[in-house]
C-alpha cells in the first residue's frame, strides 16, 4: 500500500517536471518546485492522520510544507524575508504545532519553542520589532546559547 502511494507521488512529480521541461506547464506562480514541496508536505500530513501509528510524520510534513511555503514566498513575493534564521523557526513551528499541540508531547513543545526563539533572535529584523527591538544587540550576541540549551535538552532523556 505504502509503495503504491510513493510510486504515484514520484510519477506525478516526474510528469510535472517533464511538462515544465517541454514547455507544457501553465507558467503561473503555482507551477513550480516550491509548490511540489507544499503538496508533498500536505500529503505527508494527511497520510499521518490516516495512519495514526506514524505520528512523527506530522512533524516532517509540517517541515516540508513550511519550507515549501518559505521558498515559494521568496520566489514570488517581493519583500519576503530572506535569511537562514527562518529555517529553524519553521522547524520549531512544526515541532510546536504537530508534536506539541496535536500529540501533546511536552518535549516537542520545548524543542519547538527553543527553535522558534532561535530563529527569531538570529533574524536581523528583530531590531525593528517594537517590544524587543532595544534588546537586539545582546540578543544577536547570545542566541547561540539557545543552541547549547537545546542540545542539552536533546541529550538528556527521561
Amino acid at each position: 500500500m505504502r509503495s503504491r502511494w510513493i510510486g504515484i507521488l514520484i510519477a506525478a512529480i516526474g510528469a510535472f517536471l517533464l511538462m515544465q521541461e517541454w514547455g507544457w506547464s501553465w507558467r503561473n506562480p503555482f507551477a513550480s518546485w516550491e509548490t511540489i514541496l507544499i503538496v508533498v508536505g500536505v500529503g505527508i500530513i494527511f497520510y499521518s492522520f490516516i495512519r495514526s501509528n506514524r505520528p512523527n510524520l506530522l512533524i516532517w510534513g509540517g517541515i516540508v510544507t513550511g519550507l515549501g511555503v518559505h521558498a515559494w514566498g521568496q520566489s514570488h513575493i517581493s519583500g519576503w524575508p530572506d535569511h537562514w534564521s527562518l529555517v529553524p523557526a519553521i522547524i520549531g513551528l512544526s515541532f510546536f504545532l504537530w508534536g506539541g499541540l496535536v500529540h501533546k508531547n511536552r518535549r516537542h513543545v520545548i524543542i519547538g519553542i527553543m527553535l522558534m526563539l532561535l530563529g527569531l533572535l538570529a533574524w536581523p529584523g528583530v531590531a525593528q520589532l517594537p517590544i524587543i527591538g532595544h534588546l537586539a544587540g545582546p540578543l544577536h550576541a547570545y542566541w547561540p546559547a539557545l543552541l547549547i540549551v537545546l542540545g542539552l535538552i536533546l541529550t538528556v532523556k527521561k
